[in-house]
């Protein structure tokens, strides 16, 4: 009789138990292993690691109308350059139901991970996403995620941005460097087009992926002017074919301030055949020659990448990746994969690595 009492009573604890939101971890872990030339130090060939640990921490709560309020907070530790605080990578908050998907905080923004994945997979995104006037992240975003109209789906995040008000004098004075990135995806079949466009009011932004001297792959300034501009705006598409895929993407950067402009113009195309575990990957990309107010500059970077991947298991993959480069005349002041100043006329990075999900 009391086994019995204690039972009825362990049920109706766990039957009255107050309900907990839902709480998950995921993320990924990566070794890269690579050799690169025109590095600082040396000028010349040298061998370097980078260990890279994302953890994602993600909650979820089902609310009483039938939509989900969202969070996440993520981080990622990239040896020896990179070691995020609580919440470094991404730290939001937000709704989602058959409306959409609205979030507040730190996010990425849309057009870097579009520019990111799927179109610079495979060794591109070194200049596809991580070169130009595009930025990765904004701290102060507020995101908005579209549902799917027969096949189409639109983002649109706001850059909240800091105002400087009317006081102070120069050219940072009477600033709001505010910003915008509006994109649209639509998928038909094996066929999928992507389209953005990404604003910076007020303000000079510029990143280049020089990765030299072990402070990571990319290299950002900031400058905020008053009634400057920084824009960029890609269109790409995509497909899938049996064994075969293939991509390619257009992207423009376009820099105003003070009378000046600087307009650089870039595409990338690229394909892989998979065959059992395996799949090989070829790109190619170009950043054209630049124009600065009308006149042409000898500044381009052109790029051939190639990749093999051997899948290990469902959730691990080993990869070789190779990028070779070639520059115009005034590229003098970066190097892709390499370090400034260094005079040459092409770099390369070869790269062997391991990657799993979890």
């Amino acid at each position: 009789m009391f086994k019995r009492v204690l039972m009825v009573a362990a049920i109706a604890a766990a039957v009255s138990a107050p309900a907990f939101a839902e709480v998950s971890i995921n993320g990924s872990a990566e070794m890269d292993l690579f050799v690169r030339t025109n590095q600082a130090a040396a000028q010349g060939t040298t061998l370097a690691e980078e260990i890279a640990i994302v953890v994602n921490v993600d909650g979820k709560d089902k609310l009483d109308n039938g939509d989900t309020l969202k969070w996440r907070l993520a981080q990622k530790v990239a040896t020896d350059w990179r070691y995020d605080g609580w919440g470094g990578r991404e730290a939001w908050i937000g709704y989602a139901g058959n409306w959409g998907e609205l979030r507040f905080g730190t996010q990425f923004t849309n057009a870097y991970l579009t520019l990111d994945w799927p179109y610079g997979s495979k060794a591109q995104g070194n200049l596809s996403a991580d070169f130009g006037a595009v930025n990765d992240k904004w701290k102060d975003a507020i995101t908005y995620f579209s549902p799917d109209f027969g096949g189409f789906n639109f983002t649109a995040q706001y850059k909240i941005g800091a105002d400087t008000g009317s006081k102070g004098t120069g050219k940072a004075a009477n600033t709001l460097t505010n910003g915008y990135d509006i994109g649209v995806n639509g998928a038909f079949g094996p066929v999928a087009v992507n389209a953005g466009w990404q604003r910076h009011n007020d303000a000079l932004f510029g990143q280049a992926p020089i990765g030299a001297g072990g402070s990571g792959d990319v290299i950002q300034a900031t400058d905020a002017v008053n009634g400057a501009s920084t824009d960029m705006y890609f269109v790409g598409a995509r497909g899938s074919f049996g064994d075969f895929s293939v991509k390619a993407l257009y992207k423009n950067n376009t820099w105003k301030a003070e009378g000046n402009k600087l307009e650089v113009n870039q595409y990338l195309v690229g394909g892989t055949y998979s065959a059992g575990k395996n799949a090989f990957s070829l790109g190619w990309q170009e950043v054209l020659d630049g124009k600065y107010n009308g006149k042409d500059l000898d500044n381009s970077v052109q790029q051939i990448s190639g990749q093999w991947d051997y899948s290990l298991s469902k959730n691990t993959g080993a990869f070789l990746q190779a990028r070779y480069h070639m520059y115009g005349k005034d590229t003098q002041a970066f190097k892709v994969d390499g370090s400034a100043g260094y005079k040459t006329d092409d770099t390369l990075r070869v790269l062997v690595g391991t990657w799993t999900g979890f």
